[in-house]
Parts: structure tokens; sequence; C-alpha cells
């Protein structure tokens, strides 16, 4: 007989191994790459989001550039500068303030350039009797060319005088003329003073008597309530007061020259004060006419981040709508070719083809809609507020031309 082991044996249950079908993978693929699409625009939109409000809106203290270019060495009648090829102004032809630790002088264009293994060595004009760093000084070049005010830069005399704008006082430099013409120069964002030193002898040997205005958040100046820049849509207030400074000091007729952003705040001043009727001319060197195409032109130029690739429009599209939900940016009123039906003020435009700041499209749009009263030059190859430095001579002529044609 066979003795039992004693163990009993279990059975194990069936266990049916369910497969999955390829409707359902598919659906889970989907939910993956919904996700994924999901997190990107989300996390992407909100990130870029941030960027245009910290690029555009945000006020911050002012900062010196970088002295990132190297001075080489002199030959004769020409200096050698070395930095990359994206330094600041480096590969830009042109007459420009040279500003090292030892001080600033001023050098002429480009004879010659060439650019290996990520270096760019640039060879310009050596301006006569202007002093010149040793070599080896770190240096950079600076487009408002001259440091210091009106008298120190071009022996131009001049007065500190404060006008009365929203919240406060603004300064200003004031140049006296000899007609009852007012010129008043706007600067742009983040941008002082010195920026008009380039125009101001326009004013000077015209006769017009010259204002060089502050404005809400500059240094010293009352900040905006919004704390930020508002690309015209608040600062048109204090080149409105500017103006009404002017014309309570016998100033006739106004002609205002904006720059950048200071473009913007005079095409606000121009569509929304009543003292526009006073204003016979307005000269605009690359202005900020749409805000929403500025977006993109900054956007068509930057990748995703830790890659080569450019960011997706979709994904601009995305942040601009999540940025006017966080930051309530006005769209449609800082469109200012849109709202073209108020201008009524002779202008010239001038801003070059190879600006990579502000899109040269929307002074086209303004030239072509109102042909009547827009003047658009757009000096081929020339970036963002360099046309003066580009060619002097030419740029004087021309709003010389401009002014005399209005006669003013």
């Amino acid at each position: 007989m066979a003795r039992s082991s004693g163990r009993t044996s279990i059975p194990q249950p069936f266990v049916r191994k369910r497969k999955i079908g390829p409707g359902k993978l598919v659906l889970a693929i989907f939910f993956l790459l919904a996700l994924a699409v999901v997190a990107f625009y989300g996390f992407g939109g909100w990130y870029f989001s941030d960027e245009i409000y910290t690029n555009a809106f945000e006020v911050g203290p002012p900062t010196e550039p970088p002295l990132d270019i190297i001075l080489d060495r002199t030959e004769a009648d020409v200096i050698v500068l070395r930095g990359e090829p994206d330094s600041s102004y480096l590969t830009a032809d042109g007459e420009f303030g040279l500003v090292s630790d030892a001080g600033s002088s001023l050098i002429g264009g480009i004879v010659g350039a060439e650019t290996s293994s990520g270096v760019s060595i640039v060879r310009r004009k050596r301006i006569a009797d202007e002093p010149i760093p040793a070599p080896g000084a770190p240096v950079r070049l600076d487009p408002f060319v001259w440091p210091g005010d009106p008298e120190t830069a071009l022996g131009i005399p001049f007065e500190e005088i404060q006008f009365d704008v929203e919240g406060g006082k603004a300064d200003a430099w004031y140049v006296k003329g000899k007609s009852d013409t007012w010129m008043i120069f706007v600067h742009g964002k983040g941008a002082s003073r010195r920026e008009a030193l380039r125009m101001l002898p326009i004013a000077v040997e015209r006769g017009y008597h010259a204002m060089v205005i502050e404005y809400r958040n500059d240094p010293g100046a009352p900040s905006d309530p919004s704390g930020t820049y508002q690309y015209g849509l608040t600062e048109w207030k204090d080149v409105a007061a500017a103006a009404l400074y002017a014309r309570t000091n016998e100033g006739r007729n106004l002609i205002f020259v904006g720059l950048s952003m200071g473009g913007s705040n005079v095409m606000s001043y121009l569509l929304e004060s009543p003292l526009r009727n006073q204003t016979v001319a307005a000269i605009l060197d690359s202005p900020m006419l749409d805000f929403d195409a500025t977006v993109d032109h900054g956007a068509d130029q930057t990748t995703l981040p830790f890659t080569s690739i450019a960011l997706p429009k979709s994904l601009t599209a995305v942040a601009k709508q999540i940025a006017t939900w966080r930051f309530g940016i006005d769209w449609d009123g800082l469109d200012y070719v849109e709202r073209w039906r108020d201008l009524h003020t002779p202008t010239l435009i001038i801003q070059g083809t190879a600006d990579s700041t502000i899109p040269v499209e929307p002074a086209h749009d303004l030239a072509r809609i109102r042909p009547d009263l827009v003047t658009l030059v757009t000096p081929s190859g020339i970036g963002h507020v360099v046309a003066w430095n580009a060619d002097p001579d030419a740029y004087d002529t021309l709003v010389n031309s401009f002014l005399d044609g209005l006669g003013v």
C-alpha cells in the first residue's frame, strides 16, 4: 500500500493573459502625446510669457553694457578690434564711440573684417587726435557716440530744466533757439538723453529751440502707476507735458523726434493729445509701431532652451495669450498702424532693413496706408537706431530735406 507524502497538491488558478489590442495601444499613445503637447504648450507658454514681460515691460535699474571687445592693436590710421561675432556693434559699419575703463573716444567705419573659428577681427578707421586705449584693453562700441551732455560732448550751451509731469517733475536739456519752432527729443526704452546727441546739432543749426526730455520710469522721474513700460499708452502724457512746456514758453511749431520706444510715445501723443494740433512734424527712428509684430519678430530669432530648434509660431501664439491673461497686455492699443485714422502729422520714418529688435514691416504698412503723411526711408543692411552712425551726412541731409519740404 502506497504511503502518502502528507502534502496535498493545490490546484493553481487559471490566469488568462490579456492581450492589449491595437486600439488600446493607439489610445494610450494618443493620451501620452496629448499629455506631452499640453505640457509643452503649458510650461513653454508660461515660460515665454515671462520672457515677453521681462524683456519688454519690466523696469530695471540702468546698467552699463559689458566691455565685450578687445582692442587688439593699432596700425597707422587703423585700429583692430577682436571679439565674438555677436559682440555689440562690432561688425556694424559707421561712426561709434569707443568706450574703455580709461574713457571714451570716437572711431570711424569698417575698412576690413573677417571671422574665423568664432572670432571676428574688425579693422576700423582711426580718427585723428582721438585717444585710443592701450592694446589688449577691453572696450565696447557705443552707438550714442559721445558721453556727457550737449556742452561736454558737442560744445553746445544748454540749461538743465524740469517740467511738470503726472506724479511730479521730469528733467530735460534745453538749448535756446532763435525761432518759434521747438524740436523735442524722446529717447528709447532704457536709454538716456545721450541717445539724442547725434541729432541735436540739426536743431541747433536750424535755429530751433531744443528740448531733450526724460519721462516716467527714467531714473529720478516719477514711475508709471503700472510699474512697467507701456510703449506710449501712458508715456504720451509726458510727451504732451513737454509740448505744453514749449507752448507756454512761446513755442509755436513743435517737431518731435522719437527713437525706438520713444517713437511709440510720440505716435501715441500724435493720436491722443489735443496739443498734436501744434505739432508740424514728427521724425521717428526705428519706432515700435506694432507690439504684436515686434514680439513675433523677436520670437523668430529665438530657439527653444538648450536646443538649436526655432521657436514654433504656435508656441509664440500660446505665450502671447498667456501673457495677455497674466499681465493684461493691450495688444490693440499697442498697434499704432491699426490706429492710423487719427494721424494727421507729416512723419518721417527711418528704419534699417537689418533691424533685429523691431520689424520694419509695420513701418511699410503705415507708409502704404498714409502715403500723404508718411515718408519712409529704409537703409539697407542697417540695424536698430544706427542709421545715423552708418552715414551721418546722409542722415542729416535726409532730415533737413524733410523739414525744408515742410517749410519749418
